[in-house]
């Protein structure tokens, strides 16, 4: 880590606090038909976004990959908010509603075990579907 010094006292002032990285995410399940589904995300800062349509994704399937899609490209030790109109993955993230899905237990397992290995501070919010903006990507 390299001293920040304050020139006129010769100090070494307090180092300025990471910005997070702001990410919207989303997914969408299948068509009747069995094709149509994804997920894409959307950094705030950069603009960069990610698009990805997987055939016979269920909705929740999609908002699942979307998060370790978005938690796979954030560099290693870096702070996030992330942002997500899933009430579901939400609430299973944060340990309110247990993980029934089999699939999504594993999706959810891969989400902490990223989480840990990269050394993230992640933190998960909830909002309205119409304020996500990587809803329009899909």
């Amino acid at each position: 880590m390299t001293d920040a010094r304050d020139s006129n006292t010769d100090r070494i002032s307090e180092p300025t606090p990471l910005k997070p990285i702001v990410v919207f995410f989303d997914g969408a399940g299948c068509r009747p038909d069995g094709k149509g589904s994804g997920f894409a995300w959307l950094r705030q800062d950069t603009g960069e976004k990610h698009v990805q349509h997987i055939d016979g994704l269920t909705n929740n399937e999609a908002e699942y990959r979307a998060f370790v899609a978005v938690l796979e490209s954030l560099p290693e030790r870096s702070k996030a908010e992330l942002f997500s109109d899933s009430l579901l993955l939400d609430s299973q993230f944060h340990g309110k509603y247990r993980v029934k899905d089999p699939d999504l237990a594993g999706l959810l397992g891969t989400a902490h075990e990223l989480i840990r290995h990269r050394k993230l501070t992640v933190k998960l919010q909830w909002i309205p579907r119409a304020k996500n903006l990587a809803g329009t990507l899909l």
